[in-house]
């Protein structure tokens, strides 16, 4: 894992909950953005942990299809969050994505040294 991908799972630790709080202030337009951000800040990891770049145009569902490595269920996963950024469920998801593929990031840097 390099130092960019560790710094954004410091990053979502950081700014995480400031998202819940959108959240439990019923404040979805302000939950947006930071959602949208930090989906895109997700598909980074998983670009750079597959080794590979993320380009702006680039459609991540044909990426993902290609990749060795990623989340259970990740396509859909992301899909979703992707449609609805600022309901609830979707900080749900991104939350235990980011749980989920940090740990396997570990893991995976474990086996590669």
């Amino acid at each position: 894992m390099d130092k960019n991908t560790e710094n954004i799972f410091a990053e979502w630790k950081e700014q995480s909950q400031e998202i819940a709080l959108f959240f439990k202030n019923r404040d979805r337009k302000s939950a947006k953005e930071p959602m949208e951000y930090f989906l895109q800040q997700f598909l980074r990891t998983i670009y750079s942990i597959n080794g590979a770049h993320m380009l702006q145009s680039s459609n991540y569902r044909n990426d993902l299809k290609k990749f060795k490595h990623l989340p259970v269920n990740a396509i859909e996963r992301l899909s979703f969050i992707e449609d609805q950024p600022d309901h609830y469920q979707s900080y749900i998801q991104l939350s235990e994505l980011f749980s989920e593929w940090e740990k396997k990031s570990v893991i995976l840097k474990k086996h590669s040294t």
